[in-house]
């Protein structure tokens, strides 16, 4: 959805330029949120929120009420394939916008651009490159045995359909993770047939909390000049809701200024945010639609979702199946399961991730990691910073790679107003490009009278 949407604004602003899309699989747009094949898998964000045109609100809500289901409203959480057809359809309205079906393995700087090596041997030369990569797989898990993997027991995509084949009724299943992709898999399995036990095991023990109805704050709960430290941050939400506010009210009054409050804190604070607060962060901000939280509710009461608390420490093949084995505060646990998912979410450690293109990225200096070791460090445009400490003129970033420095840059919100202000920056790039060498053209078929004299 990255690289889409920053097409259609390149294509919307009539940028004078071949504007070119590159991804390995045809269905451009979708990416790994909005390829579901499940429409039990619904957006976390409501219908009026969530338009990827920020200078049209209700743009998504009414292409819903026109092409899916009538009686939508602003708080109706849509399907994730759905929304992902209505990517489909803006990209179909920009038909300028040039589709490539290959894998870019390696960017090289040449001249005053690029060239890109793709996978089917061919070249393509660019003026600028946008990395919109999207999500990659998740990290490696400790203590998986080449046994559990290579019987089928342990499955380290919770995307891949092969997660799900082959797979009793009602045999046990253990998910690593209680995130939103932890919740997708509980979801996928139910609606595949799947009525076995589902345990969960999870370093905080805790699932995403649900969206509710709440008045929203008129300022945001935590105000520009608090001191930039953990603790203030922390003391200031809690007189905000020790006076009366919703505690969604208070989370989300924070959603315009979550970036500034977290670029202002120093390194030391945002390790120590990553350590004790990020988990607690992430289920009460990225939160369930209600019908999922419902289900995942009924699940945890009625025993057939369970919630394991500890870390992973092992999981290796036995003729019961997989042990997995996980450590709580003071001793080592084991249970037997006939599948294991990997739910962690995506890795965020770039230099890691079975990626050509990045590792010739990482190995030529083009781009470096955040300051905490993930996603891509860049300029507040998007333009990706080298290992020299140079801005790159030439290549840019947006969505997951931009945790690198930033807190929230996964959602469609964030997502559609980075694509918008990469694209205005890009069409202003080009178009000064353009002009200057229109000017040197001109000038080159100008002829040289004081040549000409001098030489008479």
């Amino acid at each position: 959805m990255s690289g889409t949407l920053s097409a259609i604004h390149l294509i919307r602003q009539g940028t004078p330029a071949r504007v070119i899309l590159i991804d390995q699989r045809p269905g451009f747009g979708l990416g790994l949120a909005y390829s579901t094949p499940s429409l039990r898998h619904l957006l976390n964000v409501p219908a009026g929120k969530i338009s990827a045109l920020p200078d049209q609100p209700d743009h998504f809500l009414n292409w819903l009420r026109e092409n899916h289901d009538p009686a939508a409203t602003e708080k109706t959480f849509a399907p994730r394939a759905v929304f992902g057809r209505y990517i489909q359809s803006l990209l179909a309205s920009a038909s300028q916008v040039e589709q490539e079906i290959a894998t870019v393995a390696d960017v090289r700087l040449q001249d005053s651009g690029a060239v890109l090596t793709l996978d089917n041997g061919c070249e393509l030369r660019a003026d600028l490159v946008v990395l919109a990569t999207g999500n990659f797989d998740p990290d490696t898990l400790p203590g998986i045995t080449t046994a559990a993997s290579d019987l089928g027991f342990y499955h380290h995509n919770a995307w891949a359909a092969e997660a799900f084949e082959g797979l009793h009724p009602d045999a046990p299943v253990a998910l690593i993770g209680t995130g939103l992709t932890g919740v997708d898999v509980v979801l996928r399995l139910r609606e595949l047939g799947h009525s076995g036990r589902i345990i969960a095991v999870s370093r905080h023990g805790m699932f995403p909390n649900r969206h509710g109805d709440h008045i929203p704050l008129r300022s945001a709960a935590i105000p520009s000049d608090t001191p930039a430290t953990c603790g203030a941050y922390l003391r200031a939400l809690r007189v905000v809701m020790r006076g009366g506010a919703e505690w969604r009210a208070t989370i989300d009054s924070l959603r315009e200024t979550t970036n500034e409050l977290w670029l202002r804190l120093p390194l030391e604070e945002k390790k120590r945010f990553r350590r004790h607060l990020q988990r607690r962060w992430d289920v009460v901000r990225h939160r369930m639609a209600p019908p999922i939280a419902d289900i995942i509710a009924s699940e945890l009461r009625n025993g057939t979702l369970m919630i394991r608390e500890g870390h992973l420490e092992a999981v290796d093949a036995s003729p019961a199946g997989a042990c997995v084995t996980f450590r709580t505060h003071d001793k080592s646990e084991s249970f037997f399961a006939d599948r294991v998912i990997n739910c962690t979410g995506p890795s965020m450690n770039y230099r890691r991730v079975p990626s050509t293109l990045l590792q010739n990225l990482f190995r030529r200096g083009l781009v470096t990691s955040g300051a905490l070791g993930t996603g891509f460090h860049c300029a507040q445009d998007g333009a990706v910073i080298d290992a020299g400490g140079h801005v790159s003129e030439i290549i840019f970033n947006l969505g997951p790679g931009r945790l690198g420095d930033l807190l929230e840059s996964i959602a469609v919100p964030e997502i559609r107003q980075q694509a918008v202000e990469l694209a205005s920056a890009l069409a202003a790039r080009i178009r000064s490009q353009y002009v200057l060498h229109e000017k040197r053209v001109t000038e080159s078929a100008t002829p040289d009278l004081t040549g000409e004299l001098a030489a008479a």
